[in-house]
């Protein structure tokens, strides 16, 4: 599998480049995918839309290319009548990611992503045991890692977490931080990065809105962690983007440049988080490659 030819790189080389902001890459191609199920419908209906998008995130050079899986849940479904596809289109959905994995030059992992923004909280033990059950869609699916998330609520990322390691699965745990670089389940770094890597989280993600705040997070998480889980940053197009919308006003090559100070801090994952788009991702694959030239740039065709 195309993970196992990489992941020698969380520990060192070139950090590995996760996709863009899913909305706001969508968006920027006129196409809008707000509100609970409305990824699901989008699978049903136009799936070559979604097998474009996959398209364009291949060939912007990233490493790892996230399926759009956080809303086929059958509770997201069902806000689009859906509900007991589940199953067909989280399969979809990884399947055409995988195609077009394949058609690229260098290896491209498939991520499985759970945790979603789009339904409203249940109590803990329904939200349990919906998370575990379509955690094993994914891994069934043939997802060859798992990326959590929790939607600000500490409770919910432990329990993805949770969810996404039962099936033995590679787990990334996302936290997202505040405008203020603050993390929105408040806190300190410490107090959070032990349990998920006890929980089974192997890697780390902060979803930042500027690289000084990535920074800091990053050098938080370095104190932090005890055993063996490595740290990467998500960075925001800008300070001011706003998740599922492309930020117009901020340049991808000068967002690459600056990422470039992720990697200096040992961030061994770097994609992008709010406003970005896969022309945010292409920029860091030329930077990230101009420092560690060991490794294809674009334009190489080399396996």
């Amino acid at each position: 599998m195309s993970f196992g030819a990489i992941k020698h790189r969380l520990r060192q080389g070139r950090p590995l480049v996760v996709d863009s902001d899913t909305g706001a890459a969508f968006r920027a191609r006129g196409v809008t995918v707000a509100g609970p199920g409305a990824l699901g419908r989008l699978l049903r209906q136009d799936p070559k839309a979604v097998l474009s998008h996959y398209q364009a995130e291949v060939g912007s050079r990233v490493d790892v290319l996230c399926a759009l899986t956080a809303d086929t849940t059958p509770r997201a479904l069902a806000e689009v009548g859906m509900e007991h596809r589940a199953a067909v289109l989280t399969g979809l959905a990884v399947e055409l990611a995988f195609e077009a994995a394949e058609d690229s030059p260098k290896p491209v992992a498939v991520a499985g992503v759970l945790g979603s923004e789009m339904v409203s909280p249940i109590a803990p033990d329904r939200h349990h045991e919906e998370l575990r059950e379509h955690a094993e869609r994914l891994a069934v699916a043939g997802c060859e890692l798992l990326i959590a998330r929790g939607q600000g609520s500490r409770l919910a990322l432990m329990a993805a977490v949770v969810a996404a390691a039962s099936t033995e699965l590679p787990t990334w745990a996302v936290v997202e931080c505040l405008p203020s670089g603050e993390l929105i389940t408040g806190g300190p770094v410490a107090e959070l990065v032990e349990p998920l890597e006890q929980a089974g989280a192997s890697v780390i993600m902060f979803e930042v809105a500027s690289i000084a705040h990535g920074v800091d997070r990053l050098r938080d998480a370095r104190a932090a962690v005890a055993g063996h889980a490595e740290s990467g940053v998500l960075l925001a197009a800008s300070d001011s983007s706003v998740r599922g919308y492309p930020d117009a006003d901020a340049h991808p090559v000068a967002w690459a440049k600056g990422a470039l100070a992720l990697d200096a801090e040992r961030a061994r994952v770097i994609g992008g988080g709010a406003g970005t788009t896969e022309a945010h991702t292409a920029a860091l694959a030329v930077e990230l490659g101009a420092l560690h030239p060991s490794l294809p740039v674009p334009g190489s065709r080399a396996r």
